[in-house]
């Protein structure tokens, strides 16, 4: 079941009130739905390669194991359980299908407006199990700064780059 926004920036207000929250940890809270509502940078997603998924895994892997123990409490305390980490870019044949979905009736580069000329890929890293989720790389017209936190899709992730 997904809440409501405004819903659920009233429990968290509840919460706040009955002592249940710090003000820190309700801002960052609030923040995260923030991000998760408003900043969807996914274009779409495709299907990763084998080579995709393999250097995404490698790179949050090395970038969760560079956290301080204090960055990593802090990061599972703030609510956000994914890392969105910059892969491979896409090949050709991924590029052209993208291309194909952009030109779809509905799309914001559908009619005039031009898609973007390069294409980031872009998958999500479970902090809990240490893995990729799934096999889906997220298309973005832009990367977003590294300690961002966006959706892609249906994942709210922070950005950690690809260092």
């Amino acid at each position: 079941m997904r809440l409501s926004p405004r819903l659920g920036i009233a429990l968290y207000l509840a919460s706040l009130l009955s002592g249940c929250v710090t003000s820190q940890e309700l801002l960052t809270k609030v923040n995260n739905l923030a991000a998760g509502i408003f900043n969807n940078l996914s274009l779409g997603a495709y299907r990763a390669t084998p080579q995709q998924i393999r250097l995404a895994d490698q790179r949050a892997t090395a970038t969760y194991n560079r956290f301080a123990s204090q960055e990593k409490k802090a990061f599972k305390e703030s609510g956000t359980r994914y890392l969105a980490v910059r892969t491979a870019d896409p090949t050709p044949t991924q590029r052209a299908e993208i291309r194909k979905e952009m030109q779809k009736p509905g799309s914001i580069y559908a009619g005039p407006k031009k898609a973007p000329s390069k294409i980031y890929c872009v998958m999500i890293w479970d902090t809990q199990s240490g893995e990729v989720v799934g096999t889906d790389c997220y298309a973005v017209a832009t990367l977003p700064t590294p300690g961002t936190v966006a959706r892609f899709d249906t994942y709210t992730a922070q950005y950690v780059g690809s260092f």
